[in-house]
């Protein structure tokens, strides 16, 4: 939490959807460059490792990875200086926080999760080495909370990141919540950027998130089938996404495109926080094999099509009844990343 002054000076121009700036000048007049609000964007981001098994089942765990994100909630109670008067989140998937997985009937099944883990980048390298693995002490009472609809494949855990690590929030503020969507008027078409894990190279000395760029494809008027294996309301975008992307924080890249001035609506630059990656929508093909008998079956492959929940339903998750109450004075265990 100390370390929000520090993103709020850095992140003016990335996390505040209200307000803007270009170049900063320093004491002596010379004219500071600011960083790339895309790379800025990779610092929100973390790695999720997960140690499961099979419910039941004894033998070794397996391993599962996906992706997290830091988002900051102010205290409604307190000015938003001094910085740790403000309340810090990890967002995943449920499916990743839970262990639930889809069996080869599309049914889903939670899995017995033994350990878990993030890794996040260093400020300072120890031995050359940036990332850093740290475990995740999930108990009765530092626990994930979760959507009361069980379709929605959201989860939040209130943490404290210290400040050896390099990282930045997403403010509450920048969330494209079904209200700003229609002010902004973000439509299919719109260009979209995500972030995360890709099990192809995850980096040797420090986690390097993998950036993909696509559009918002449709904005669905009714339920469909999650990976929750339950019917709720979604978005889609043309963005090709893999396994380990999930949970990885969605962007509305502003309309003057990267690294311009002015951004949605007329309003300064910021990527707007548009959802968080769920899954990826399968084309199917039927099978027929014909030897001294007939086999049949589906094939499936990655469509292109991705689908996120919305940025609306994690806006509602970050203010339940019992998340606000414990924002506001109510004691509780909260997960220290140090």
């Amino acid at each position: 939490m100390r370390n929000q002054l520090g993103a709020l000076l850095l992140f003016v121009v990335f996390l505040d959807p209200f307000t803007g700036g270009a170049l900063a000048q320093n004491q002596s007049g010379t004219t500071v460059v600011p960083a790339r609000l895309e790379t800025e964007i990779l610092k929100t981001i973390v790695f999720i490792t997960v140690d499961a098994r099979k419910p039941g089942r004894l033998g070794r765990s397996f391993p599962y990875s996906g992706t997290g994100f830091l988002v900051s909630v102010p205290d409604d109670r307190l000015p938003l200086i001094p910085p740790d008067r403000t309340n810090v989140y990890l967002v995943t998937n449920r499916h990743i926080a839970q262990g639930i997985d889809q069996d080869e009937k599309g049914n889903c099944e939670t899995l017995q999760i033994d350990k878990m883990y993030v890794r996040l980048n260093l400020k300072i390298p120890v031995n050359g080495i940036r990332a850093e693995k740290v475990q995740l002490e999930i108990s009765s009472g530092i626990h994930w909370y979760f959507p009361q609809d069980p379709a929605i494949d959201l989860a939040v855990l209130p943490v404290v990141v210290t400040e050896k690590y390099d990282f930045r929030y997403v403010a509450l503020g920048q969330m494209l919540t079904s209200n700003i969507l229609k002010q902004k008027n973000v439509v299919p078409g719109d260009r979209v950027l995500t972030g995360g894990f890709y099990s192809g190279y995850e980096g040797l000395y420090e986690i390097q998130p993998i950036l993909r760029e696509g559009v918002l494809a449709m904005i669905p008027d009714g339920p469909m089938m999650t990976t929750m294996c339950a019917p709720g309301n979604v978005y889609l975008a043309d963005l090709h996404i893999i396994p380990g992307n999930s949970g990885s924080p969605i962007f509305v890249i502003p309309t003057l495109g990267l690294g311009a001035s002015v951004g949605l609506g007329g309003v300064p630059n910021t990527f707007g926080l548009l959802g968080v990656v769920s899954g990826y929508m399968f084309e199917t093909a039927s099978l027929t094999l014909r030897a001294s008998t007939t086999w049949t079956g589906t094939l499936n492959s990655n469509s292109g099509i991705t689908m996120m929940m919305t940025a609306q339903q994690l806006s509602d998750l970050l203010n339940i009844p019992e998340l606000q109450r414990r924002r506001h004075g109510e004691p509780f265990p909260i997960q220290i990343i140090q």
